[in-house]
């Protein structure tokens, strides 16, 4: 047998071969993979901020849990971790039919139906409807033009809410004005010191806020002046701040870090920051905010202490703080400009170091379009597609 493969040329332009199966396939497994992740995404959301950090003891019928059940999927998906990227995340082990039962269920439909611009039997048919494409597909029955039509049309009908509802909570950019009389505000804004700083902001809607706590990167070390020289600098540990700090773990929706932009200044001296981004409910927050800004409050005093301690010992590691080395290169530009560049991978946390399912890796935010068009989703180590390139 011969398994012809796709080709593509340097414009980017694929020739798929006719053996093939019929175009539309795809396109269905397209629309069905990114509406069942978003499902998933949204499920955890929903239920996270109404049950906390018992989240996962939701039922999927008969005294079976999210918890209990998705524990035998991933010790059974570990024997053979050789296959595929490892994931850890309970929710990338539910189907679209638990998914179903869950919001459609008698016990939570509550919490999902203000998302949705229909009735809870309206909802569960559409999502039927969905999901008998779906098995059709995944069980390699055929299926037709018009079923891809019909798993367009209802996902536009179910996911507007939904959209809405994932594009807030990972574009929070407005900065919470600094004459907010809300408690948590006036709690949370004076928290930081030389080393760490808090930034506050809120979505749109005003359900979200995102608590951004920025690290002046310290450089312990650098080489002789160069056209590529290396740093040693402090950098902070993400993978440490959930299990170290149950209260931020126990309450936040997610935790994110950006990639670090460094600049360089005239006298070759690096400067930079990390930021992590702990996104919580409004209403969590001022619920529980003791134990939240007491969390804040130990972190910024641990990362101060840690970094004092590898300033002086650049061999020394913290629980939250460690030392990294990173590298520049001075390029040539256009009309005889020089640049430079940096590695910071380094600095970089990897999905696959950290367990915990409050985890999304680096932050990004989508201001539309965030369903059809995402190249990377919360827990996974890869993208599932290339970045879109605007015409």
């Amino acid at each position: 047998m011969e398994w012809r493969p796709a080709e593509v040329n340097e414009n980017r332009n694929y020739k798929i071969p006719d053996r093939w199966l019929h175009l539309y396939y795809y396109e269905a497994l397209n629309i069905l993979f990114r509406f069942e992740n978003a499902l998933r995404l949204f499920v955890y959301v929903v239920l996270k901020r109404e049950f906390g950090k018992d989240w996962d003891i939701a039922a999927l019928g008969d005294g079976i849990t999210i918890r209990t059940e998705t524990k035998k999927r991933i010790h059974q998906a570990r024997e053979h971790g050789y296959l595929g990227y490892s994931v850890s995340s309970p929710m990338l082990f539910l189907n679209s039919g638990e998914l179903t039962q869950i919001i459609t269920s008698d016990g939570y439909w509550k919490h999902f139906a203000p998302f949705f611009r229909a009735t809870k039997a309206i909802v569960l048919t559409k999502l039927q409807e969905i999901g008998t494409v779906r098995n059709s597909l995944a069980h390699f029955r055929p299926i037709k033009q018009d079923d891809v039509d019909l798993i367009k049309q209802n996902s536009k009908h179910l996911l507007i809410g939904i959209e809405d509802c994932l594009v807030q909570l990972t574009s929070i950019t407005d900065v919470v004005p600094t004459n907010s009389e809300d408690p948590w505000y006036k709690e949370l804004k004076t928290i930081g010191n030389e080393h760490l700083k808090t930034d506050l902001l809120c979505s749109r809607d005003q359900r979200w806020i995102r608590v951004q706590l920025v690290y002046k990167i310290p450089v312990l070390r650098k080489s002789r002046p160069t056209k590529y020289p290396n740093f040693k600098v402090g950098t902070l540990r993400t993978d440490q701040i959930l299990p170290l700090f149950p209260a931020v773990r126990e309450t936040c929706i997610y935790l994110s870090e950006s990639t670090v932009h460094p600049s360089m200044g005239d006298d070759l001296e690096v400067k930079a920051g990390k930021s992590i981004s702990m996104v919580f409910s409004k209403s969590t927050l001022e619920s529980s905010l003791a134990a939240i800004a007491d969390a804040l409050k130990a972190i910024a005093l641990k990362v101060a202490a840690e970094t004092e301690l590898i300033q002086q010992d650049t061999l020394a590691r913290g629980e939250i703080v460690e030392a990294k080395n990173i590298s520049a290169a001075l390029r040539d530009g256009t009309s005889g400009s020089q640049y430079w560049t940096f590695n910071t991978e380094s600095l970089d946390t990897p999905l696959a170091e950290i367990e915990e399912v409050e985890y999304w890796g680096q932050r990004w935010h989508f201001t539309t379009d965030f369903i059809s068009s995402t190249s990377h989703y919360p827990w996974m180590p890869s993208s599932v597609s290339e970045d879109e390139v605007p015409f």
